[in-house]
């Protein structure tokens, strides 16, 4: 990492948007943890922040699978001491958390191949107490958990039999979660798949899904072929294209519901949001191009339009490139990315926290049409900072201006989800 160049920019301040006007701050920063999981703020489908009733409800991963949670008074300006929601297997284990109407708060957590583990808070806007354990989910991991306007749970997972499928079960108001159903399926004889499933709720009740499906046939040769997205405008009970197309489930990577695909592409999805019109979001980070590519793609209602957030950060922070990130709207409609930024033509693999990554800021009021970068994270030249989760709405109902996580440390042993010394895990608080 240039460190001269990175914190000249944050010296210099971010100066003004080309249209609009952008007056996010950072109010302040915060360490929760410093016994973090190597994973401690991943996966991006997973949504760790809630603000609600003058409090902001925060978990992360503790080492190695400890689920832990803490809550902020706005008012007071205090911190609780963080509860141990629950036990995970290793660093895959991270929680995904939603709330309902009443202010019950709901979490789903713990495998890596098996059923979640999951909870609901004992009394409203109040972390404190947990009801017992239920499990659901099949042969579950990475879950995305939104709440609808019914106080119906969905939640999308990588799941089923090895190599592994795209996944989605519901949970009524007072009922049982549903059997488990395919959404996608890659076919052909992968050893391994991995998808990207941030669901998103609009306020008609619209679930929207986008995924990348990443294949591999032997160790480390996978790619991130393909960049889909579904909706449901019943529930969850039919899935069609934004062109509103029905799609005959499962999808495959045949199926007319793909944004990007083909053999030579190796992308990601990080989480999916919507706008004041209830239209999706999203970005594509492309990890084989050098400088890397990342598109942030939106449909406007007709088709999908794209821009590359590259430039923007390239003319903020010459000599470094996107890896990876979150986005998030307010209720001003105000944009925001929570990116990770490296050095230029790094040559570290796709997944792993070299030391180089740092973590930015990129906020814009007209639509993404400009950005405007900050630089928010302190470089260290031995540990890096990533794996950035940034709050989004966790049912139908817009919200304020976000907090974000992301982790500062070691990236442990490629192989074994259980090594590596504990992290920081920071806390983001911006205002406006």
């Amino acid at each position: 990492m240039a460190i001269t160049v990175w914190m000249a920019a944050a010296v210099a301040g971010p100066g003004a948007p080309a249209e609009g006007r952008d007056d996010v701050t950072v109010q302040f920063s915060k360490a929760l943890s410093l016994n973090g999981s190597t994973r401690a703020t991943a996966y991006a489908m997973s949504n760790k922040i809630i603000t609600a009733k003058g409090k902001v409800f925060v978990t992360w991963l503790d080492r190695i699978a400890d689920v832990q949670m803490a809550t902020y008074d706005v008012a007071k300006k205090q911190w609780t001491p963080p509860v141990l929601v629950g036990r995970g297997v290793d660093n895959h284990g991270g929680p995904a958390i939603t709330m309902d109407s009443s202010g019950h708060l709901y979490v789903a957590y713990g495998p890596h191949h098996g059923p979640f583990q999951f909870r609901r808070s004992m009394r409203p806007y109040d972390a404190s107490a947990w009801g017992p354990v239920q499990r659901f989910g099949l042969k579950a991991t990475y879950p995305s958990l939104v709440c609808d306007g019914a106080d119906t749970l969905h939640c999308t997972y990588r799941g089923g039999p090895k190599s592994w499928l795209l996944m989605y079960q519901q949970k009524p108001k007072g009922g049982r979660w549903s059997r488990p159903r395919v959404l996608v399926d890659p076919g052909g004889s992968y050893t391994y798949t991995q998808y990207g499933n941030p669901l998103a709720v609009a306020k008609d009740g619209t679930l929207h899904l986008a995924f990348h499906v990443y294949t591999e046939k032997k160790q480390l040769s996978g790619r991130g072929r393909a960049l889909g997205y579904l909706r449901s405008r019943d529930g969850g009970a039919t899935w069609e294209t934004a062109a509103g197309e029905k799609v005959t489930l499962p999808a495959t990577l045949k199926t007319d519901c793909f944004i990007e695909r083909g053999a030579k592409l190796n992308l990601r999805v990080g989480d999916l949001v919507l706008d004041g019109a209830g239209r999706p979001w999203l970005a594509a980070w492309h990890i084989g191009t050098r400088p890397r590519t990342v598109l942030l793609w939106h449909h406007d209602g007709v088709r999908w339009r794209s821009r590359d957030l590259l430039p923007f950060v390239e003319k903020r922070l010459p000599g470094h490139e996107l890896a990876m990130g979150t986005l998030t709207f307010d209720r001003d409609g105000v944009l925001y990315v929570a990116a990770v930024v490296r050095k230029a033509g790094g040559s570290d693999k796709t997944w792993f926290g070299h030391p180089t990554k740092e973590v930015a800021l990129l906020t814009s009021v007209n639509g993404g049409k400009t950005f405007r970068v900050r630089p928010i994270s302190t470089p260290d030249p031995t540990l890096p900072n990533w794996l950035p989760s940034i709050e989004r709405p966790y049912g139908p109902r817009p919200i304020g201006v976000p907090s974000f996580l992301y982790t500062h440390g070691n990236k442990g042993t490629f192989g074994d989800c259980r090594s590596g010394a504990g992290t920081e895990v920071r806390f983001v608080r911006l205002a406006k």
